[in-house]
């Protein structure tokens, strides 16, 4: 089930963040600490956001903040099981005119993951402009033009 985040979702949603960052990215540095995440993520949860929820467990987040997706993480036991594919086609949903987002440019699997996804590489960077002093990757999503008849 997919509903909107809420501010209490924020335990959970950290846990997702920093398990996924760390079994995704070991070499990303670890910057905040789980009270700083969890701080941020209450506030964040306030925000637009989506949840994917299964028995009562939070599986995956995604973060929208006008036309960016600010964040999509999935729980690594629960990826390859449509958690992360569901979200992205939420925020399809919601931005039908199309987003964008960053993606750390060695992080190849969520790369893979967009790129089927219709996801386009727009451009790189090294790093200097995130927080994580980290190469980055430019992504946007636009619906596919209709061809007229």
């Amino acid at each position: 089930m997919i509903r909107r985040g809420v501010p209490h979702d924020a335990p959970e949603v950290v846990r997702i963040f920093r398990d996924s960052r760390a079994e995704a990215m070991p070499w990303l540095p670890v910057l905040h600490t789980p009270d700083e995440d969890e701080a941020y993520f209450r506030a964040t949860l306030a925000g637009e956001s989506y949840v994917v929820e299964e028995e009562g467990r939070i599986l995956g987040f995604a973060v929208l903040k006008d036309d960016e997706l600010d964040a999509l993480y999935v729980s690594p036991d629960a990826q390859r099981r449509g958690v992360g594919s569901a979200l992205f086609h939420r925020a399809q949903e919601v931005r039908p005119a199309g987003f964008g987002w960053w993606v750390f440019r060695d992080n190849v699997r969520a790369r893979t993951f967009y790129e089927a996804r219709g996801g386009r590489l727009l451009y790189g960077t090294d790093g200097r402009g995130n927080e994580e002093q980290t190469p980055d990757v430019r992504y946007e999503w636009r619906p596919a033009e209709r061809l007229e008849t």
